[in-house]
């Protein structure tokens, strides 16, 4: 049997914990990190446990945080796994994921991603190897209440399966604008990009039988194809996938179909503007390049000067006068101006809370996020987000 669960961990890529008693978890069957919530929060197994001692089917539970784990009653014992998801989680969610179960990581990991039908299929594998037994995948989640969730994702995979052809798309500007224009993108000339983009291009084919859909479709086609382009054109990674994020935030919470026919314009001019703007720092000194790196990397946790410097190797002193003299203003300063744009960001593009976006932002607390967004901004977070939201993209 435990050779069994060991491929089967390997094959959906989750470790499988079993136990016969809802107080002691074992360690998982194969070898993955052991980073997992029923490790870190004994709570969460006891829970599934309960609730599997309850029913005949394995249990299929959905968190706060949107993730689904796996309970299935044996004849001895319980068999554990997850977590996994079955949409995007956006950085916000997947830092309050790890929070919830007390997993101190300094790079946080993306959970799997899946469908719930193949959820619900492992715990149904599970089941029949244990017990003998053949576990009905839709019978699993009508028992969970899951059935109507399934039928909503089912309908969400039909879509993503639309994106398949999304680059032909993109190739309907002709494969020599195509070119043309990641060129522009590549050697920072937004104005030339712009300029290509609005000529008249004739009829455009369709993505998605949806207007909506075709339009958000091609916008995140331009977001994936000008990422790599920027970074082909001296852009950090960090700084690429921060404007990438926020794009994908936009679009996704976009309902107007207006808005989203101009996106991809947008997006490719935005991108072509970074690299523009990275050619001309790139006269700065290296370490201050490395400062930056390393804040955009960490920011989210609590970033001092010594840690930066010793990251780069050089002393803290030498770091303060060069990034002053690069950018004009302290590291610190540079770091708190670095949260708040985040900040900005994330008030208008995500429904995150605002003690949320504190804790993700590491202020020391929700009225001191409060009063140094008040600083930068001259309005407090609320009032910034009341004034965006209701002008951009506000979902629903």
């Amino acid at each position: 049997m435990r050779g069994l669960m060991k491929k089967m961990e390997l094959l959906l890529e989750l470790p499988i914990f079993y136990t016969e008693d809802k107080e002691i978890i074992q360690k998982s069957f194969g070898t993955f990190p052991e980073e997992s919530p029923f490790i870190h929060a004994p709570f969460l197994a006891k829970l599934l446990i309960e609730r599997a001692e309850r029913q005949i089917l394995p249990v299929i539970y959905k968190d706060e945080n949107e993730l689904f784990f796996i309970c299935v009653k044996g004849k001895k014992g319980f068999y554990l796994t997850g977590p996994a998801c079955t949409n995007k989680m956006d950085f916000v969610r997947l830092h309050s994921f790890y929070k919830c179960y007390g997993i101190t990581r300094k790079e946080e990991k993306y959970p799997l991603r899946t469908t719930l039908s193949r959820i619900a299929a492992f715990a149904a594998v599970i089941y029949e190897i244990e017990n003998g037994i053949a576990g009905d995948i839709d019978e699993i989640l009508k028992e969970n209440n899951l059935a109507k969730e399934n039928i909503i994702q089912k309908e969400i995979n039909r879509a993503d399966l639309e994106m398949q052809g999304v680059y032909e798309e993109i190739c309907h500007h002709t494969y020599l604008e195509e070119c043309y224009i990641m060129e522009c993108i590549r050697e920072g000339r937004p104005e030339d990009a712009r300029e290509r983009i609005n000529a008249p291009v004739g009829n455009t084919g369709t993505l998605s039988l949806k207007e909506k859909n075709h339009y958000k479709n091609l916008a995140i086609a331009a977001v994936a194809l000008s990422t790599r382009e920027a970074m082909k054109g001296g852009v950090s990674p960090a700084s690429a996938y921060q404007l990438s994020d926020v794009y994908i935030n936009r679009i996704d919470q976009c309902t107007d179909i207006d808005e989203l026919e101009g996106y991809s314009g947008k997006i490719v001019c935005e991108f072509a503007k970074l690299v523009a703007e990275t050619k001309k720092e790139k006269g700065m000194s290296v370490y201050t390049e490395q400062c930056r790196d390393y804040i955009e990397k960490h920011f989210h946790n609590k970033i001092y000067l010594e840690d930066i410097a010793d990251a780069i190797g050089i002393s803290q002193g030498h770091l303060s006068r060069i990034f002053r003299k690069d950018m004009g203003i302290s590291v610190q300063d540079y770091i708190q101006k670095f949260r708040i744009e985040r900040a900005a960001n994330l008030l208008k593009y995500s429904e995150a809370g605002l003690a949320e976006i504190s804790d993700y932002l590491c202020f020391h607390s929700q009225s001191h996020f409060g009063c140094v967004f008040k600083q930068y901004m001259n309005m407090t977070p609320r009032q910034y987000r009341d004034m965006y939201k209701q002008k951009e993209f506000r979902s629903g």
